[in-house]
């Protein structure tokens, strides 16, 4: 500890000695006794900790599954950093024959995975829309929106593929598995339902402030969760932990595309921040970085949802898991989209992340992080209000001037409510709208205002590929999300064929609601003449080794 404040070890021993230089000495018995109170602090909480989680694993696993699954992921990390930061090394020399093998053969290695993807895709399509064609509407929607792009683009001949295709691969592999799989359904409902709880603790401030008030009036619920969700990020940023974790998806998403790296972390922060908050990730880059990157730093920002908005969006109800999933999946179709419009045509001064430093606040304390992240929420609560109360009047008018001109011809239910909510959660799940440019104009020039210029000849395009990026994920959305079977109404209009696969899935359904004695539990027990379906699906659709019918 001596050495490391620049203190050789000698010269502490010598001087302690013999007493030439008392100083060195001094300094050296006090470093080492801080770090043996470091030492001792950070072992009697480890150690206290295992106690813990042992008692807690004992006591109730399956309660204890949250606390196990986070530490876990803990000790994978940090294993994970002491491997590479002590063994590093020596892990990547054993794996460079690997690594100068698949060099040397790189060039026809690509063709094999670009034709494997190409086939997967095509078989994976012909199945899996066979009983559902409509969502090839929503394939032909991404393939549109890539061809509209492309024929609009700023430099056509300059437009690399790698980072377009990767991108939307990435995209869509996200939604296969938030949409698809049952792990990925259930981490995303997990994830969602967590926010859920964490917002309501907006409640314990809002009541004191508002008092009964919040029951009755929307703002009152609604916009302290801005306030309070803010707070938490400035907090999450001072300690570090929302850096941390951006570097980790940036670096995912640039080795795969071949972005820069910081366009790359401005876009990545983006899935947890605004977009005037991420580009502060990158305040000491922007000045030098090229307008491709300034593009692609805009987009993100429009193609987005995130921070207190998205904690507002919640609170009005809309689903928690589809709004993180949107979030997360607009990430890499926006760098994909972004060099499709506007691709690179200059050479980037930032080729590697070694020399990328995540920039943080200027806050002293935990205090002061808190207290300024509420601080700079209400300008954005004053927005979102205005804008709330201004666009639903505006929303109330259309739908009575609609519902006026169809009841003209017999249609008075003309109106332009929402019908599809899942996709279009995904469509909207952006900051792609007119009253934004203000806002990141004013917001990127005052944090580099060198580059005023290029970003409002930047800001209007970026704008259109962001509402694009939200409309490609709604589109991978429509392709992937599979309505749930209503049975009933199945039932109502059904011959009860055993040849159709959604009869039979139904009728299985009720055979498995239904007991041994005919009694019917579940969801089955309050339909109507769940009994009259029981009957007919005996005739058509009965199961081997299920006495039901019997």
């Amino acid at each position: 500890s001596a050495e490391s404040n620049g203190v050789q070890l000698k010269d502490v021993i010598q001087a302690g000695g013999n007493g030439v230089d008392n100083k060195a000495f001094e300094i050296g018995v006090y470093k080492n006794s801080h770090v043996n109170i470091v030492f001792d602090v950070l072992f009697s909480v480890s150690t206290g900790y295992v106690a813990y989680f042992i008692a807690a694993c004992v006591l109730d696993f399956q309660r204890a599954t949250g606390l196990v699954v986070l530490t876990s992921l803990a000790v994978f990390i940090k294993v994970y950093e002491l491997l590479k930061q002590y063994k590093g090394e020596s892990i990547s020399r054993c794996f460079k024959p690997a690594v100068r093998c698949f060099k040397s053969n790189l060039k026809w290695l690509k063709w094999v995975f670009i034709l494997a993807v190409v086939v997967l895709l095509v078989v994976w399509l012909v199945l899996d829309t066979s009983k559902r064609p409509e969502q090839l509407i929503s394939f032909g929607g991404v393939c549109m929106f890539v061809v509209i792009l492309f024929i609009l683009s700023a430099h056509r001949t300059a437009v690399r593929w790698r980072p377009v295709f990767w991108g939307l691969g990435m995209q869509f592999c996200i939604g296969l598995f938030v949409i698809r799989t049952q792990p990925g359904l259930i981490a995303f409902e997990w994830l969602g339902q967590q926010v859920q709880i964490f917002l309501d603790y907006t409640k314990q401030g809002s009541s004191f402030v508002f008092g009964d008030l919040i029951a009755d009036i929307f703002a009152f619920q609604a916009l302290p969760i801005v306030v309070f969700f803010s707070s938490v990020m400035s907090v999450l940023y001072f300690l570090g932990i929302m850096q941390w974790l951006i570097l980790k998806i940036s670096w995912v998403m640039q080795i795969t595309m071949g972005t820069s790296p910081t366009e790359t972390l401005s876009v990545a922060g983006n899935i947890f921040v605004g977009q005037t908050e991420a580009p502060l990730l990158i305040r000491p880059y922007l000045k030098n970085m090229t307008k491709s990157e300034i593009h692609a730093v805009l987009t993100g920002g429009f193609a987005t949802i995130a921070g207190s908005v998205m904690g507002a969006f919640i609170s009005f109800g809309i689903d928690a898991s589809s709004l993180i999933s949107a979030s997360v999946m607009a990430a890499p179709c926006a760098l994909a989209i972004s060099k499709l419009s506007y691709p690179e045509t200059e050479e980037s001064p930032f080729k590697s992340e070694g020399n990328i430093k995540v920039a943080c606040g200027d806050e002293q304390n935990i205090l002061e992080a808190a207290s300024s992240g509420a601080s700079a929420s209400i300008g954005l609560v004053a927005n979102i209000a205005a804008n709330l109360i201004a666009f639903l009047a505006i929303l109330g008018f259309i739908n009575a001037a609609l519902s006026w001109f169809g009841s003209m011809v017999g249609y008075p239910e003309v109106t332009f409510q929402v019908r599809s909510e899942i996709i279009t959660t995904y469509a909207l799940c952006g900051f792609a709208n007119f009253s934004s440019l203000g806002i990141v104009i004013g917001g990127l020039s005052s944090i580099c205002p060198s580059r005023r210029g290029d970003v409002s000849s930047l800001v209007l395009r970026a704008m259109l590929t962001g509402t694009c990026v939200s409309l490609v994920n709604a589109c991978i959305a429509g392709i992937l999300f599979v309505p749930p079977l209503d049975c009933v109404e199945l039932f109502k209009v059904s011959a009860f064929n055993a040849t159709n696969a959604d009869v039979q899935t139904c009728c299985e359904d009720l055979f498995r609601s239904t007991l041994g004695n005919g009694t019917i539990e579940g969801s089955w027990s309050t339909v109507a003449n769940a009994t009259m379906y029981l009957s007919k699906c005996c005739q058509c659709c009965e199961l081997p080794g299920l006495n039901v019918c019997s």
